[in-house]
């Protein structure tokens, strides 16, 4: 499963995020520049470390709301430092 978000506001340019599941729950990130299971898991709070988000459905439509959900959650931390 696989959701990308088209960034605007990480990035002076248009910063593509794609959220990936390659197994049964746990959802990844290539916000270090690595896809698939080298990526960074999303995390509670829009963050990459402490308790882990987990998707275990089929409905894309859930896994891109619970991917867009972290992503609002993590433009907010990431400003309030930069």
């Amino acid at each position: 499963m696989k959701f990308t978000i088209l960034s605007k506001k990480l990035s002076p340019h248009w910063l593509p995020i794609t959220f990936s599941r390659p197994g049964t729950g746990y959802i990844y990130a290539d916000l270090n520049g690595q896809s698939g299971t080298l990526g960074s898991q999303i995390c509670d709070g829009g963050k990459t470390t402490g308790s882990t988000i987990v998707y275990c459905g089929d409905s894309d439509a859930e896994f891109a709301a619970t991917c867009r959900r972290w992503y609002r959650a993590y433009v907010n931390n990431y400003t309030h430092y930069y």
